[in-house]
Formats: C-alpha cells, sequence, structure tokens
C-alpha cells in the first residue's frame, strides 16, 4: 500500500512537471514568434534607405555621364568631322587632285557619275590620277577637240594607252585652256568619253 502511494505521489509529480514544462515552451514559443515578428520589421527600412542610395546613385552618375558624354561627343564629333568631310569632297580640286576613273563601259567616271565637263582655277596646277578599271585599252588627254577626235595626240599633256591601274600627270590650267576638251582618244572612245574644260578666273 505504502509503495503504491509514493508511486501515485511520482506520478503525480511527473505530470505536474510535464505539464509546467509544457506552459514554459508554449511561452517561449510564443514570445519566440512575436521577437521573430519584431526582428523581422527592421528589414523594411532597409528598402527604404536602398531607394535613398539608387536616387542618390542615379542623379549623380546617369546625369554627369550621359551630358558629359553627349555635348562632348556631339558637337566636338559629328559637327567637326562633316564640315572637313563635305566641303573636302564637295572640293574635290580644292586639293589639286583630280581623280577619274575608266571603265569597261567605256565611261569617265568622277565619284562614280559620268563627266562631261571638268572645273578648273586659272594659274592653279592639278594632278590628274586616271584608274583604268575596265581592262580594256584607255588613254587620257588633253587637247583642241579636233586633235582628240583624230587621235593626234603626239604633243599634248596626258596618260598614254594602258590597261589597268592608276597613271597620273600634272596640268597647269591656263586661259586658254578654256577652249579644250579631255578625251580618251583610243579609236570608238572619243564619242562617249570626252568632256569640256571649264576655265574660272
Amino acid at each position: 500500500m505504502p509503495g503504491m502511494k509514493i508511486n501515485a505521489l511520482s506520478h503525480a509529480r511527473a505530470l505536474l512537471l510535464a505539464g509546467v514544462a509544457s506552459l514554459v515552451l508554449a511561452a517561449c514559443g510564443s514570445q519566440g514568434s512575436a521577437g521573430s515578428d519584431w526582428t523581422v520589421h527592421p528589414p523594411e527600412p532597409a528598402p527604404s534607405g536602398s531607394p535613398g542610395g539608387s536616387p542618390g546613385q542615379s542623379p549623380a552618375g546617369s546625369p554627369g555621364g550621359s551630358p558629359a558624354a553627349s555635348p562632348g561627343g556631339t558637337p566636338a564629333g559629328s559637327p567637326g568631322g562633316s564640315p572637313a568631310a563635305s566641303p573636302g569632297g564637295s572640293q574635290a580640286t580644292g586639293d589639286g587632285t583630280i581623280g577619274l576613273t575608266e571603265t569597261m563601259a567605256v565611261q569617265i567616271l568622277r565619284d562614280g557619275e559620268q563627266v562631261s565637263e571638268i572645273a578648273l582655277t586659272e594659274g592653279e596646277t592639278y594632278t590628274f590620277e586616271i584608274t583604268n578599271e575596265g581592262g580594256l585599252e584607255h588613254n587620257f588627254y588633253i587637247g583642241p577637240p579636233e586633235q582628240l577626235q583624230a587621235n593626234d595626240v603626239a604633243e599634248l599633256p596626258g596618260v598614254p594607252n594602258f590597261t589597268d591601274g592608276m597613271q597620273a600627270f600634272e596640268y597647269t590650267a591656263t586661259a586658254e585652256t578654256a577652249g579644250l576638251e579631255f578625251a580618251c582618244t583610243v579609236p570608238g572612245h572619243y564619242g562617249p568619253m570626252h568632256g569640256a574644260l571649264v576655265v574660272e578666273p
């Protein structure tokens, strides 16, 4: 009997301890979750700080970068380039070189366009660069129309017959140049391959 009493008491004590322990655990658990709820909130102010970082960065970065780049690039680049390029191109005779191409189609081209007239300035000396791309025999002379048509080129300035590559010669424009022509005088070529020289004072 006394042994059974002790057993019952131990059992009751064990149950009581278990109940207390579970109450403590429950309290700790709820406290922990409340604490964890509280620890989850502090990171939220950090996101509001991160926008603060990116605004600070974009004003300093993107405005600073793009104005510096586009003003520096566009004004200095495109105006500086195109004026230099287009005057140089349109005034091809300004540098004293006249580049012409003779083709298989029996034409004289300048910058891809068939040439029927070349303007020169009186007193200026020019270098005529004649490129034969046709693989045909071509030449290039400056002289009176009747001599060019007759292929009478012995005393005329120019380039004798050649089949490929580039040949060059120098020519100084004078007042008399105004009545002259340029031409390829290979038989059959004069018709489509001649033009007038215009002399500007």
